[in-house]
């Protein structure tokens, strides 16, 4: 990309992204995890276009932007800490995002892992064997490529009835005998972990005037599968006990515990 064409690049992008100020204001008090706003990294041909607050907080403006050879999908909603970014945790987008106000949502689902990041997840990872056998692997993927038995005929069943309203805390006491401990256990991180950002995301829905994100669980099964059982678990979580509201560490716990 040439300079003129990076410039109207930018350009164009900031005005896309500084709608989420318009959303930002109505929902940062629904949560502790959209209090803040984090960076965004937009994704063209490979290049991360950083954009990043102003020194008021009330605006983004341009940081930088450095090439990655990473093998990246073409409609990518992610967050990941940036290298080129002294590490910063970031919402990574392509410019579709900003096209309606559903990409936005996302956005802000995004956010809620940057916040998980900083709050907790680290300290969580310390306690799953998974992660710890994952990092002396060198296995940096392993959070995407986990070998969980999805096809697990109990699995599929036991799922499939909490489309009928089958208690969702049972369910996880079934699932730690069916499961072994590795696979509970990647089972409540990704329920923790993408779960609490769907659950934040329909409050952002529900706020906002669009439709919530729910699925139907049916097979064949990925770890999608998890944001939809994870987000219910966690709503009948706080429901029964309020104290657990912004506080994701004890709700990881509680999900281990099956409580």
């Amino acid at each position: 990309m040439d300079n003129e064409k990076r410039t109207k690049f930018i350009e164009k992008q900031l005005i896309s992204i500084n709608k989420i100020f318009e959303i930002y204001e109505k929902i940062n008090k629904l949560d502790k995890s959209l209090e803040q706003l984090y960076p965004i990294a937009i994704i063209e041909d490979n290049d991360f276009f950083v954009f990043d607050l102003n020194s008021s907080g009330k605006q983004y403006e341009y940081k930088m932007n450095f090439h990655s050879e990473m093998n990246l999908p073409n409609e990518i909603l992610a967050a990941f800490p940036l290298e080129g970014y002294e590490w910063k945790m970031a919402a990574v987008v392509t410019p579709k995002a900003f096209d309606d106000i559903e990409g936005i949502a996302f956005i802000f689902h995004e956010f809620v892992h940057c916040f998980q990041y900083y709050h907790y997840e680290m300290e969580i990872k310390e306690t799953l064997t998974i992660a710890k056998e994952a990092k002396e692997k060198h296995d940096f993927m392993w959070e995407l490529n986990y070998p969980f038995p999805y096809d697990n005929e109990e699995f599929i069943r036991k799922t499939m009835e909490l489309n009928n309203g089958y208690d969702i805390r049972k369910y996880h006491i079934e699932m730690k005998a069916i499961l072994n401990d590795k696979e509970f256990e990647y089972m409540i991180w990704q329920e923790w972990k993408e779960g609490y950002a769907r659950y934040i995301e329909n409050m952002i829905r529900e706020k906002i005037g669009l439709k919530k994100n729910n699925k139907i669980l049916k097979p064949p099964f990925d770890r999608v599968c998890f944001y939809e059982t994870g987000s219910n678990y966690i709503n009948d979580l706080i429901k029964r006990d309020m104290e657990l509201k912004n506080n994701l560490e004890k709700i990881f716990f509680r999900i281990n515990k099956c409580q």
